[in-house]
């Protein structure tokens, strides 16, 4: 029997069964797809993905890539390229390439930036000892390079949302060198009180970011106006207010207008 077949023996109740049903799995595609990038990553429990060196855990890249490929197939990633340079006879310097890092008198530099719905997010590292000290530009070796610009790449996904709590702005070093014991994990908890202690200057005072989030709910433009400025300033104020709303943290500890 053809699948025309079948519905044409169907009953009314049983095509309005049916169609609802799939009206239902639309609709809960939809809130899927429709969800920020941070809400569904954030959301990823990945303490099975977990390994630990030097007394720390950490996820690595090809987990962490694995992981958000698997939610978002359509993300990527993007090593910055960084023009380098050659002094021509007549004093003169002309580009003559790319390079995927570049070596400043400071360290060697390396960033990674990830795009996900339209959305990308970068991390910015300097190749480090165990000691997180920048090495000597003069003699870091390419492995080194490469290893930095993965955990730039794994740092970047954590800025969208993907096991922020693991890494908490800690980074794991590059050498195999014993570390001392830091804290492993940060619960959501911590998190939660850090959020709610977060300070930042508004208005001509430092003023809790909650209070400020409180005034935007409370339809103040100008808190409006300043929170957007803040977040496009910075990967994580943005980070910062997201979680702020999506823990529904904000106060109303301020006047509007103040």
């Amino acid at each position: 029997m053809t699948e025309a077949e079948k519905f044409a023996e169907m009953t009314k109740d049983e095509l309005i069964k049916i169609l609802d049903r799939l009206q239902d799995e639309k609709k809960e595609q939809a809130k899927k797809d429709n969800a920020s990038v941070y809400e569904r990553l954030s959301k990823v429990d990945v303490s099975k993905f977990v390994d630990k060196k030097n007394g720390l855990n950490y996820l690595s890249w090809a987990k962490a890539w694995g992981l958000v490929k698997s939610i978002f197939p359509d993300a990527s990633y993007k090593l910055r390229e960084y023009p380098y340079y050659t002094q021509t006879a007549d004093g003169n310097y002309q580009q003559i390439g790319t390079h995927d890092y570049l070596r400043t008198e400071y360290g060697v530099e390396v960033e990674a930036s990830v795009t996900i719905k339209g959305e990308t997010y970068s991390s910015k590292l300097y190749v480090m000892d165990f000691h997180n000290r920048a090495l000597d530009p003069k003699k870091v070796t390419y492995f080194e390079i490469n290893k930095t610009q993965m955990r730039a790449l794994t740092k970047a996904l954590a800025f969208a949302g993907l096991g922020l709590n693991i890494y908490a702005g800690e980074d794991l070093p590059s050498s195999d060198e014993k570390t001392p014991q830091r804290k492993e994990r940060v619960t959501e908890q911590e998190l939660i009180e850090k959020a709610r202690k977060s300070k930042t200057q508004y208005g001509g005072g430092n003023e809790l970011v909650t209070d400020i989030v409180g005034l935007e709910i409370d339809g103040d433009k100008q808190a409006n106006a300043f929170l957007n400025q803040w977040c496009e300033k910075d990967q994580k104020n943005k980070n910062l207010y997201k979680f702020i709303i999506k823990n529904q943290l904000a106060t109303h500890g301020m006047k509007v207008g103040a």
